[in-house]
């Protein structure tokens, strides 16, 4: 028995629509990175939609801005949805800190510069933001 000749265009459309609307129900995340040397005995989570983490790159150097912040347990970043958790001690440091870190001039190590609005925070634990 033959296929006819629109069943393959209309099969591959199908398994493109259900690849992306399966990638928008099942979010991987681009960059988990623990903080060891910060031991909380119990953790609160902040959840912040970050302009500037949009690859893997991107959300590693985010991570590396909250290496300094005392305080901070995990950082888990999804970099297709701008997405970002971090999870800190509340008896150490507080959202406003991590945001303000997030937001902070970035070292650039290949140029030797401080490069200035590379991350934006836009939406902390689902309250937008204005701009100043």
């Amino acid at each position: 028995m033959r296929t006819p000749a629109w069943v393959v265009p209309i099969l591959v459309v199908l398994f493109a629509a259900l690849g992306v609307g399966g990638a928008r129900l099942l979010a991987v995340p681009s960059v988990v990175k623990d903080f060891p040397a910060s031991r909380a005995t119990a953790s609160r989570t902040t959840v912040l939609i970050v302009e500037g983490v949009k690859c893997v790159d991107t959300a590693e150097r985010a991570a590396g801005q909250l290496q300094d912040v005392p305080g901070v347990v995990k950082f888990t970043a999804y970099a297709s949805r701008n997405r970002v958790e971090v999870a800190f001690d509340p008896k150490v440091t507080d959202p406003s800190k991590i945001r303000e870190a997030l937001e902070g001039p970035v070292h650039d190590a290949a140029s030797g510069e401080y490069l200035f609005g590379v991350f934006r925070v836009v939406e902390m634990d689902g309250l937008e933001i204005t701009k100043p």
